[in-house]
């Protein structure tokens, strides 16, 4: 077999940097020999360009389609850039297109404001009625519009042979289209999944191909097969947790009531009847099973058992719920329905489920509940799509340790190379230190301890010429902490707080990054919040990133059913599912600081368990670590004569 060479991989740059260039051609290998890789890789490798420029050489060659998935919207961005500049740079026939949720793509101004499940429903339901202008002009509904609709798909595909465009887009084509002299919008959605059909790449949401109900649906749709496709998985640190989200339900006594309501309104008294006694049932069994606990393990029987009248048909059921869900959306104008809700959580909480834990939760209201069906089991999802497709790149700045990536996700040992590759970036432009006199240990929780731990952050953060970001193991954590810091930091501090919307977020953030142009800010967050992932602060926008204590998640029985699984299924439910997920978060967290090679900072983990053997696997080898009890001194140093130095000890005052 012809292994690929690096002149021969179409690359859009004139060649791949030096750290590049060894995932590129691990990734080319993995490809000849129909292999799966597993890579962590940090920042500032190029990963979207070293995956897909051999992926995208390799699908030409022999007629495969590459999958490229990321778990945002915002992410799509890059990959369709490095399409356009290669089919561009080497005059390629190459066809991409950028495939987002159905709800995204949607032009009917009557559907804006519903919530994903309403949202779905309804454009479900339109086009069952024949009621959608959009679908009706890209597929047509009776013969005289089927053919009209031919006519419109030549069109669009001619004038877009070669197309390579966002979403957004193709949204805007789809709705300015017109046929003759006509105008003749274009569901955007179904006109993405047509493109798709004759594109070589297809760049996703990790749920088009990896959620088994709408997987089942659009690989049919488009005329691709598992074997035939190459899957890079981007941030793939994510991939576990939100493959079990997909596969998990709850419902509450809250949703219930509500649902009552919307019955009351449209007049429907037997189904309300059904719905009050699904409301009791739940009531009864949390006075039953949580006598004076917070939350409690039951089973799938111990809630249907006593709805059997009325579940002996729960297809029917559901339907039925469904559809009085939408009848009460139109009537009501509202974005979602309770109704509807109710009906997914069913149809998942009556499905067979192996390796999942069914909890019951008290809420702050007296006789209040959640009922949840958690599902701890993600290869349960990836494992046979996985063992089909020709390759998957599962790629990340943390994907550390990367057997426990391989295992929790089913990947075939003899089929995986497992690599860990080296920073770019220049070593003496970050400084790790560990300070390890505090601690956020449960047991040591106290204002004294606090106190202590804010005095620390204001040794560190007071030296630093700019602005920093100070990330805590929860809200709690930060709400504790925050009133001591007042008096200690002589600058802005800027708080993110549970329950912010995107626009405060947002608002927030433009507060921080222009303050980095000023005397600098301090910018407080919680290490599993969406300050702590995703976001870059190039240049001067942040200098320093404190990581408070570990972000451990709360010892609830999710966690301990998950601890229980692992340990069960790889002996290591104590690292695969409560250690490792924390450091990786504190890691994920520390990144934000170094963005570019240019980028110089410093990156502080406060406690002592940081010292720990336990946690090493998760930080790269090449990662050193300080330890040290004043931050501040090596945080002068590293700052002085504005040249990130490392210091050394031995020369500190």
């Amino acid at each position: 077999m012809h292994s690929m060479q690096l002149e021969e991989i179409y690359f859009r740059f004139p060649r791949p940097r030096n750290h590049q260039r060894e995932l590129v051609m691990d990734v080319a290998q993995c490809l000849e020999e129909r292999k799966h890789l597993i890579a962590h890789s940090p920042t500032g490798t190029g990963k979207t360009d070293a995956a897909l420029a051999p992926a995208i050489t390799y699908a030409l060659h022999h007629n495969k389609t590459v999958f490229f998935l990321t778990p945002k919207i915002s992410q799509h961005e890059i990959a369709v850039q490095v399409c356009q500049d290669l089919a561009r740079k080497y005059s390629l026939n190459l066809r991409a297109v950028d495939l987002v949720g159905k709800k995204y793509m949607c032009s009917d101004p009557l559907l804006e404001g519903y919530d994903s499940s309403g949202f779905y429903e309804l454009c479900l339901k339109k086009v069952r009625n024949e009621e959608c202008r959009y679908y009706g002009n890209f597929h047509g509904y009776d013969a005289k519009g089927k053919a009209r609709a031919r006519l419109a798909r030549e069109k669009l595909y001619k004038a877009k042979e070669a197309m390579i465009m966002s979403h957004l887009e193709l949204k805007n084509l789809a709705k300015e289209f017109s046929l003759g002299v006509k105008e003749a919008p274009l569901c955007a959605y179904e006109a993405s999944l047509g493109l798709a059909k004759k594109s070589q790449v297809i760049i996703a949401d990790y749920f088009h191909l990896l959620h088994p109900s709408i997987s089942e649906i659009i690989l049919p749709k488009i005329g691709k097969e598992l074997k035939d496709c190459v899957v890079i998985v981007d941030e793939a640190h994510n991939l576990p947790e939100r493959m079990r989200r997909i596969m998990s339900a709850s419902t509450s006594t809250n949703t219930l009531q509500r649902a009552q309501e919307e019955l009351k309104k449209m007049g429907n008294e037997e189904l309300q009847e059904k719905v009050h006694g699904m409301h009791e049932t739940l009531k009864k069994l949390g006075r039953h099973k949580l006598a004076g606990a917070r939350e409690a393990l039951v089973t799938q029987r111990d809630f249907t058992e006593p709805l059997k009248e009325w579940l002996s048909d729960p297809q029917e059921f559901c339907s039925e719920l469904r559809a009085q869900g939408l009848d009460y959306m139109e009537a009501s104008g509202k974005g979602s329905s309770a109704l509807i809700s109710i009906a997914s959580f069913l149809e998942k909480w009556g499905a067979e489920q192996k390796n999942s834990a069914r909890i019951l939760r008290r809420t702050s209201t007296e006789h209040a509940y959640t009922l949840t069906l958690k599902a701890l089991d993600a290869s349960q999802v990836t494992q046979p799509i996985f063992n089909d497709v020709h390759s998957v790149i599962l790629m990340s700045g943390t994907l550390l340790p990367t057997d426990m990536y391989r295992q929790i996700l089913g990947l075939q040992s003899e089929r995986t190379l497992q690599k860990e590759y080296e920073s770019p970036f220049p070593a003496h432009h970050r400084l790790n230190l560990v300070v390890p006199n505090v601690t956020t240990k449960y047991t040591q929780r106290n204002a004294e301890e606090f106190e202590r731990i804010a005095g620390m952050i204001a040794r560190t953060v007071n030296h630093v010429p700019g602005n920093s970001a100070v990330f805590f193991p929860s809200f709690q954590m930060l709400e504790n902490i925050a009133p001591f810091l007042k008096d200690k930091v002589p600058r802005e501090l800027l708080k993110q707080t549970e329950g912010m919307n995107p626009s405060q977020v947002a608002e927030l953030l433009q507060r921080f990054r222009s303050a980095g142009n000023a005397f600098g800010a301090v910018l407080l967050g919680a290490a599993s919040g969406s300050l702590a992932e995703g976001l870059d602060f190039p240049g001067n926008q942040l200098l320093c990133a404190v990581i408070v204590g570990i972000p451990l998640e709360e010892m609830d029985l999710e966690v301990k059913s998950l601890i229980e699984y692992y340990e069960e299924r790889f002996a290591q439910g104590w690292h695969y599912g409560y250690l490792y997920p924390a450091i990786t978060k504190a890691i994920q967290a520390s990144g934000r600081v170094i963005r570019t090679e240019t980028d110089e900072g410093i990156a502080v983990f406060m406690d002592a368990r940081y010292t720990w053997e336990n946690y090493k696997k998760c930080f790269p080898k090449t990662f050193p670590r300080i330890t040290t009890e004043e931050p501040e001194k090596y945080v002068k140093v590293f700052w002085e004569k504005g040249t990130p130095q490392t210091p050394n000890p031995s020369t500190l005052p």
